[in-house]
């Protein structure tokens, strides 16, 4: 079997082994020289007991001015039904059959 190619080929694929040899000396210059060592950090667990506490209260507070607003009457709540296009998007109840275990 012969293969015979002619000009313009063998200056493309001459153009391409070029191209290659730069892109793979341009990697190994850009190449760390060493990885650095993982250093293990060690936790401030002090720290993020206090963060979880201070967290902890805050949700306390929030809690607690709700309670007081619906303790207070301010809320109301009204439901309204929804009519024309509303109510065709308005998602519909489907009764939930138990499955029984075979």
């Amino acid at each position: 079997m012969i293969v015979t190619v002619d000009k313009y080929t063998r200056v493309v694929l001459t153009v391409i082994a070029a191209l290659l040899t730069v892109v793979a000396v341009g990697m190994w210059i850009d190449a760390p020289s060493a990885v650095p060592a993982a250093q293990a950090a060690i936790p401030d667990s002090g720290a993020q007991l206090q963060q979880i506490l201070d967290t902890n209260k805050a949700i306390k507070s929030s809690l607690g001015e709700f309670g007081a607003v619906l303790r207070s009457g301010q809320v109301k709540v009204q439901i309204v039904e929804p009519t024309g296009k509303a109510k065709a998007s308005a998602a519909k109840a489907v009764p939930v059959t138990p499955v029984t275990p075979r």
